[in-house]
């Protein structure tokens, strides 16, 4: 985004405030100097001022502020080259791995990476660097495993010293620094929370804070030990449990204290001095569009709005951009989920008296949460984490759900499952569709099928239940989940598998058809070791010399980066799992580009061991092809492979397979046999 541009637009609008939100410009000193009242620009800048934003928005300056004013943050340090991250471990046993190497203008698990090791610095900080707007990084000493909570306190001020606290919220749950469940108050004890509120206060007072803020700390439930982390100058995407539990609109309060000479107790009357506890607990469940069973990968497509319902009740409040009924948009068109902005589809929000209650409504709104259609959602990670007995005692830690991630995934699963049961087996059966042979839209002839591809379904009556003749046909999503087997490239036939929503209601279907790649891109076989795909959808914004610029005599070896994709503003590198010369690129590879998940980037000639142990691969070839074909077959290396070894640069002998099988053999034989064993039943099998 351009903050120029963007200052012209509300100029020529003849706006009066600019909200900038809660992205990279909600915290840039620079967007908020574009704004300041004059007589020749009366626009406002809705959020702290431009002297707050330089130390907030610079995560050093505000480690530095808390450490004038005794609070206390983790051993950190400004770095500017990978050898300084080195230097920065070696200054201090206390410094030891793992460390965190941050960018100082990150934020929402981007710019952000733990590094365990010497080895894993270069590409940790390469990374960090790529995802940092301004290009500073620096890094300090990781606080991380069982116990360390992550608290934040919300702040309010307004700039004339007056500042108060709105409680805290507990956002523990989170896969690589990036948050996926909050509750407010905290889980922890009050007496635990007290020092972490003061503390927010102290510098919030210190900064004659305007707006809203949060003040983050990492907190060991166990000793109740902290540090500060940072300062989150703008509202945060879980401000509606603070909401919830005050009973404020914080957009409203922070639009009131926006406007010239408007005071804290003015806007918060009842608020300015809060004592006591929170009243009750509100939970908030952030769905997103990713996969948790591939790895989070961001699952890019389009929802229909005729397929999603959000759920409703006491005490359930549901925040999204994917409206439905009159709001929604035609159902040709639907919604696009993308790989340039966050996966966020809906932030589902409960309250309750109890955080027991709470964690029940959440259980109960997260099952009636629906999103048909091609993109995949965390609903059942989000199901089973309010399921957890560790979340029901309040005993989950930062680290927790990746640690115990499957178990999580499973019990949501099983959750979900049983209460669909539990509903399908109720005496209303008009919500029940019962699987049966149907007509199914055969797929364009110009679109790939893969998994994932999605078709409208009709259902009619069918089953063993009495009362299934009397319902009507029904229109459902049909999602293909895994393909039996496919004749790639050009014809899908086999046995699909595939998920009927509403889930878990499931049977196989079985097409033939024939089809053509799309004129974009082509996918990689997954059958030819020469084949390297992009494992996730995303825009290609770096590609290996090799790829740029292919050459007769260039190699890429094991474990090199191919390609690094950016999803949501966040780079993933895709490495070399094996050895090579590159023979051709993908169609459409270049960097700019978004790809689709499974595209062929590149096609290899393979190596074995880079090409250097060549006595290993001249012995290969002195065998004759028929021969080569009937020892490989007993070794279990494929038919293809093995005819087509004709030089050391067109082996496609994989390596496992040569270092694991073939050596083996050959030990095999040489114990019995002599050194010459190997040879010798080469010798017998050509006679």
């Amino acid at each position: 985004m351009d903050p120029e541009h963007i200052a012209d637009i509300a100029r020529r609008m003849g706006c009066t405030h600019v909200h900038p939100g809660y992205g990279f410009l909600s915290e840039s000193p620079q967007f908020a100097s574009l704004f300041c009242q004059t007589p020749s620009s009366p626009i406002t800048f809705v959020g702290p001022s431009v002297e707050t934003l330089k130390i907030a928005s610079d995560k050093m300056l505000s480690r530095e502020l808390a450490t004038s004013l005794g609070v206390s943050v983790a051993p950190g340090a400004r770095v500017s080259s990978v050898d300084d991250v080195h230097h920065f471990v070696a200054r201090a046993r206390s410094h030891a791995y793992p460390i965190i190497i941050k960018a100082l203008d990150g934020g929402g698990g981007r710019g952000i990476r733990i590094v365990n090791s010497a080895n894993d610095v270069a590409a940790a900080f390469e990374r960090c660097l790529g995802e940092s707007p301004s290009k500073q990084i620096f890094v300090e000493k990781a606080l991380v495993g069982p116990g360390w909570k992550h608290v934040e306190v919300q702040i309010v001020g307004d700039g004339r010293g007056n500042v108060t606290h709105l409680w805290e919220r507990e956002c523990s749950v989170q896969r690589r620094f990036q948050k996926i469940v909050e509750v407010a108050p905290s889980t922890l004890p009050r007496a635990a929370v007290k020092s972490l509120l003061e503390a927010a206060l102290k510098l919030a007072l210190h900064l004659q804070y305007a707006g809203l803020g949060t003040f983050e700390f990492l907190i060991d439930a166990r000793s109740h030990e902290w540090v500060f982390l940072e300062i989150n100058p703008r509202i945060q995407v879980e401000h509606t449990i603070t909401e919830e539990i005050m009973d404020i609109d914080l957009v409203r309060v922070q639009l009131l204290l926006a406007t010239p000479g408007t005071s804290l107790a003015t806007v918060l009357p009842q608020h300015t001095s809060p004592t006591g506890s929170p009243s009750g607990y509100s939970i908030q469940l952030r769905l997103v569009a990713e996969d948790p069973h591939r790895d989070f990968r961001l699952s890019p497509g389009t929802i229909n709005p005729a397929e999603v319902s959000w759920p409703s009740g006491k005490g359930t409040r549901v925040d999204t951009w994917v409206s439905t009924g009159p709001n929604a948009p035609n159902d040709s068109l639907g919604w696009t989920v993308g790989v340039d902005f966050d996966s966020l589809l809906a932030k589902v929000i409960v309250r309750g008296a109890s955080f027991e209650e709470a964690t029940t409504r959440a259980l109960r709104a997260v099952a009636e949460v629906r999103v048909s259609g091609e993109v995949k959602t965390n609903r059942h990670l989000l199901a089973g984490i309010v399921s957890h007995t560790e979340w029901q005692r309040g005993g989950v830690h930062t680290k927790w759900l990746e640690e115990h991630l499957n178990e999580i995934i499973h019990l949501g699963e099983t959750k979900l499952h049983k209460r669909h049961n539990d509903l399908a087996s109720s005496p209303d059966t008009s919500t029940i569709a019962f699987p049966g042979a149907t007509d199914v839209t055969r797929a364009s002839n110009t679109i790939l099928l893969q998994p994932g591809s999605s078709f409208q379904l009709s259902i009619s009556p069918g089953g063993q239940s009495t009362s299934s003749s009397q319902l009507p046909v029904q229109k459902h999503s049909l999602i293909l989940s895994t393909i039996g087997h496919n004749a790639f490239p050009n014809q899908l036939s086999g046995t699909l598998t595939t998920s009927l929503t509403p889930d878990p209601l499931a049977f196989t279907l079985t097409q033939l058809s024939t089809i053509s790649a799309s004129s974009q891109f082509e996918f990689a076989n997954p059958q030819d070791p020469t084949h390297l795909s992009c494992p996730l959808a995303g825009k290609i914004v770096e590609l290996h010399p090799a790829l740029s610029a292919p050459s007769s005599d260039g190699l890429i070896r094991a474990g090199e980066q191919l390609i690094v994709v950016s999803v949501m503003k966040m780079e993933s590198v895709v490495n070399a799992p094996i050895s090579g010369k590159v023979s051709r690129l993908g169609k459409g590879i270049k960097v700019g580009v978004i790809i689709p998940e499974g595209s062929l980037s590149l096609s290899l000639l393979l190596t074995c061991y880079i090409c250097t142990n060549m006595s290993l691969v001249d012995e290969i070839l002195k065998i004759p092809p028929v021969t080569r074909f009937l020892c490989g077959s007993l070794l279990g290396v494929s038919l293809p492979m093995m005819m087509n070894i004709v030089s050391p640069y067109k082996l496609l002998f994989v390596r496992e397979l040569v270092t694991q099988r073939y050596e083996i053999w050959r030990v095999f034989t040489s114990f019995f046999i002599g050194g010459s064993g190997i040879n010798f039943i080469f010798d017998l099998a050509m006679t």
